[in-house]
């Protein structure tokens, strides 16, 4: 589903005023006498109290219990981030890989330290003088991806809702990983948000000092992954967590956050639901890819790994933990751009 930028809130600033509003709430009613527990902010007539800017019905929690929002807070402080972090990458390994796939394309640049300019995948497709076919594993994308966001300002987003999101809450690729579910692929992406410099701010709002703020929460994204024939990636999100707890308090966060990114991007469909966020994560990952070449398997030379013979565009380029690229040529960039008109 394509998305054009509109002028408006970032939904990632947005993530952050709620979660510091929620905590904040949790914070004062958890002192308060355990009747309220099961009762909702409108049942205790507080929907609509002014809490750092925003309320509990612009939050979609006028109707969810008090105890759910306690106990979403009390997963916000107590993540274990090793156990959320299933399938880390390290930087060291996943360059040396993601490098020797780039090295010899014709529209990568080089930075200051002879580095690859990694943000030039979002610009267009990547080209080779020949057809390649190499393969990705999940823990390489995650680097690559990172590595476009560290490029900042320079990384132009090109739309991609994914980069445009996580740069606005100042996210850090943690994880992506591809796994075999049932008869198909799922997607697993983690990214940590510092929210250390917050820290001050929440603190101030806070009465009672009976809480560590965190310095890092994680968002957790699961989408359904397949390839079409034409060897495009297509994503289905399936849920978004806060530290990969279920949570109808999360659930309600995201449902605002879905419609300020309504509000922020051009669509014909209505979008509306939990999952707009998770999309255009998911999106975002299959248009990186897409720009790294075409999902599928092929006969090729095991030392040079140019394509030598047949190539089968689709799903059969998915693996565990890993995709299968081939590469483009200039002809195939003409080629499309023809069709396109």
């Amino acid at each position: 589903m394509a998305r054009n930028k509109k002028s408006g809130c970032g939904c990632g600033g947005c993530l952050i005023k709620l979660l510091i509003a929620v905590l904040i709430v949790a914070v004062v009613l958890g002192v308060a006498a355990a009747v309220i527990l099961n009762m909702t902010p409108e049942q205790l007539g507080i929907a609509d109290v002014d809490i750092n800017g925003t309320t509990l019905r612009e939050m979609g929690l006028a109707d969810v219990k008090i105890k759910e929002v306690l106990k979403f807070v009390k997963d916000i402080l107590n993540a274990d981030p090793d156990g959320i972090v299933q399938n880390p990458y390290s930087p060291e390994t996943e360059k040396t890989t993601s490098e020797n796939n780039l090295q010899s394309a014709v529209n990568v640049g080089s930075s200051a330290s002879g580095g690859i300019v990694y943000s030039d995948i979002l610009k267009d497709k990547i080209v080779y003088d020949e057809k390649y076919f190499y393969e990705y594993r999940d823990t390489t994308l995650a680097y690559i991806f990172q590595s476009i966001l560290d490029e900042g300002e320079a990384a132009v987003s090109e739309s991609n809702g994914a980069i445009d999101f996580l740069r606005d809450i100042n996210g850090k690729v943690e994880e992506i990983s591809i796994y075999a579910s049932g008869a198909g692929y799922e997607l697993r992406t983690v990214f940590s948000v510092d929210v250390s410099k917050f820290k001050s701010e929440i603190e101030s709002l806070i009465p009672l000092k009976i809480v560590r703020i965190p310095d890092r929460i994680y968002l957790v994204s699961y989408s359904s992954v397949g390839a079409d024939s034409d060897g495009r990636l297509v994503t289905d999100g399936r849920a978004i967590r806060i530290n990969d707890v279920e949570s109808v308090v999360a659930d309600a966060i995201f449902k605002v956050l879905s419609d300020a990114a309504d509000e922020s991007v051009e669509t014909d469909e209505n979008l509306g639901d939990e999952n707009t966020v998770n999309d255009l994560i998911g999106e975002g990952f299959a248009a990186v890819v897409a720009n790294l070449g075409k999902v599928g398997v092929a006969e090729f030379d095991p030392e040079t790994r140019i394509v030598t013979g047949e190539i089968a565009l689709g799903a059969g380029g998915i693996e565990n933990h890993a995709l299968t690229l081939i590469t483009y040529t200039s002809s195939d960039v003409d080629a499309a751009v023809g069709d396109e008109q």
